[in-house]
C-alpha cells in the first residue's frame, strides 16, 4: 500500500484598495490535502507565475478565508499576485490576479508636508496663487487664515490676501475669511432621517453654488474643527466606556436630532451616546458635498480635516476626552486612504510634530496617544495654538495646494 499525498486546493481574492504603493488581496482555502495548512498568504512580483521565493506575505494558517495586505509597491506598476497555501506535502497556488498601481501618491498633508514645503517648485507656487482656499468653521479655523498671512510676512514669495468672495487673480492666493461655521451647517444635519434634514444641510452646498455663479469658486474648502470632537461628557459623563476602546465618548453636536450630547465614532455607539451623531456623520457630509461638486460639474475640491490635539484652557485634548478625539481623527485618517480621490489636511498630526521633526504624546489608561506640541501651542493665541503652531498649517496648505495644481511631491 502507498498513501497519497494532497497539496491544499485554494482560490485567490480579487484584488482591491489599490493605491500607488499598496493594495489588498487574500485567498479562500477550501481543501487542506493530506496535512494541515502551516502557512498561508499570497505572492507577488513583476512578472507572471509569482513564488514563495519573491514577495510574499504570511496571514496564519488552516483552512478557510484570509486577507492580505500587500505593501512596497511602486506607483504605475503592473504586478501579478498569487495566493498559496503551505502544508506538509508541499506549497500550492491559487489563480492569477493583475492589477496595476496608480500613478499619484495619494494627497495627505501631514507634517511631512511641512517638511518638504521649501521643495515647492516656483511655478506651482505661481499656479497656487490662482486658487481660492477656504476653511471655515469657529476659532480654530483662524488659524489657517492668520498663519498664511504670517507665513508671507516671513517669506514674501508666499503672498496671499484675506477676504471675501474675491475675483480670481494670477498675484497672490486668495485667503477666505470666513464665513463662521459650527458643526449644524458642516454635518450634525446629516443624522437626521432623510426628508427631514433640517435647512443647515443645504448652507455648505449653498456656499460652493454661490461662489461658482457668482465667478470666484472655491478651488479648496474643507471644515476647520473647533473642540467640536472633545466638547461635552457623554450624558454628563455617566454613560459606560465603550466596550471596544474602553473610553467614553465625548463632543459638541449643535444641531444634531439629539440635543447637543457627545457622540461616538458610529451609528453602534448610539447605544452609549443616545446621539445620532457621530464621526461617520462627518464622513458622509463631506463626501456628499465631494459628490455634490461633481455632479454640478464645480471645480470645488472638498477635504477632509482632522480636529485640534492643544489642550485649552480646559485640558480638552488630555486624558480620556484627547484618546477618544484621537479615536476619531484615526477614523477619518482611515475613511480617507480608502479612496485615493480623497484629499486629506491632517492638522491633529502637523501639530503633533516640532519643526525638529519631533513629536509630543501622552497616555491615557494605557494608550499612547499624539498631541499638540509645546511650541506649537504656546504662546496661545486667537486661534488656541501658537504663531509657529499657524505658520505649520500654513506651510502644509501650500503644499497641499501645489500638490493639486499638478505638483508630484519630488
Amino acid at each position: 500500500t502507498c498513501t497519497v499525498e494532497n497539496k491544499p486546493t485554494l482560490s485567490t481574492a480579487e484584488i482591491t484598495s489599490i493605491t500607488s504603493i499598496s493594495a489588498i488581496s487574500g485567498g479562500t482555502i477550501t481543501d487542506e490535502g493530506s496535512g494541515e495548512v502551516t502557512e498561508r498568504g499570497v505572492c507577488w512580483n513583476t512578472y507572471p507565475s509569482p513564488t514563495l521565493n519573491d514577495n510574499k506575505t504570511i496571514d496564519g494558517s488552516g483552512i478557510g478565508s484570509f486577507t492580505s495586505l500587500i505593501t512596497g509597491l511602486s506607483n504605475n506598476n503592473k504586478y501579478y499576485v498569487r495566493a498559496y497555501a503551505t502544508n506538509y506535502s508541499g506549497t500550492s497556488y491559487g489563480d492569477e490576479k493583475t492589477f496595476t498601481t496608480s500613478a499619484e501618491e495619494q494627497i495627505i498633508a501631514d507634517h511631512t508636508a511641512v517638511d518638504n514645503f521649501s521643495k515647492i517648485p516656483a511655478n506651482y507656487i505661481a499656479e497656487v496663487k490662482k486658487m481660492l482656499v477656504g476653511f471655515v468653521g469657529e476659532s480654530h479655523a483662524y488659524g489657517f487664515v492668520s498663519g498664511l498671512d504670517a507665513l508671507e510676512k516671513l517669506m514674501s514669495d508666499y503672498a496671499c490676501n484675506i477676504g471675501i468672495g474675491e475675483m480670481p487673480t494670477s498675484s497672490y492666493l486668495r485667503v477666505n475669511n470666513g464665513p463662521n461655521v459650527g458643526e449644524a451647517e458642516w454635518f450634525t444635519w446629516k443624522a437626521y432621517p432623510e426628508g427631514s434634514q433640517p435647512s443647515a444641510g443645504q448652507f455648505i452646498k449653498g456656499l460652493i453654488s454661490e461662489y461658482h455663479i457668482q465667478g470666484h469658486p472655491f478651488s479648496v474648502i474643507g471644515f476647520g474643527w473647533c473642540w467640536d470632537m472633545v466638547g461635552l461628557a457623554v450624558t454628563g459623563g455617566e454613560s459606560d466606556p465603550d466596550p471596544v476602546y474602553g473610553c467614553r465618548f465625548w463632543g459638541s453636536c449643535e444641531g444634531g436630532p439629539d440635543g447637543d450630547l457627545g457622540w461616538g465614532l458610529d451609528e453602534e455607539d448610539f447605544a452609549l451616546s443616545g446621539n445620532r451623531v457621530c464621526l461617520d456623520t462627518y464622513l458622509t457630509a463631506t463626501q456628499e458635498y465631494i459628490d455634490y461638486c461633481a455632479e454640478n460639474g464645480y471645480t470645488t475640491k472638498v477635504v477632509f480635516t482632522t480636529g485640534p490635539v492643544d489642550g485649552g484652557g480646559g485640558g480638552y485634548f488630555r486624558g480620556e476626552k484627547g484618546y477618544q478625539g484621537y479615536l476619531k481623527n484615526e477614523r477619518i485618517r482611515e475613511y480617507v486612504r480608502a479612496d485615493e480621490s480623497r484629499i486629506l489636511f491632517d492638522y491633529a498630526d502637523i501639530l503633533s510634530y516640532d519643526d525638529d521633526g519631533k513629536i509630543t504624546t501622552t497616555a491615557w489608561n494605557g494608550h499612547t496617544y499624539p498631541v499638540c506640541t509645546t511650541a506649537n501651542e504656546y504662546p496661545i493665541l486667537d486661534a488656541h495654538i501658537s504663531r509657529v503652531g499657524e505658520i505649520r498649517l500654513a506651510k502644509a496648505t501650500w503644499w497641499m495646494l501645489a500638490r493639486m495644481a499638478g505638483w508630484d511631491g519630488n
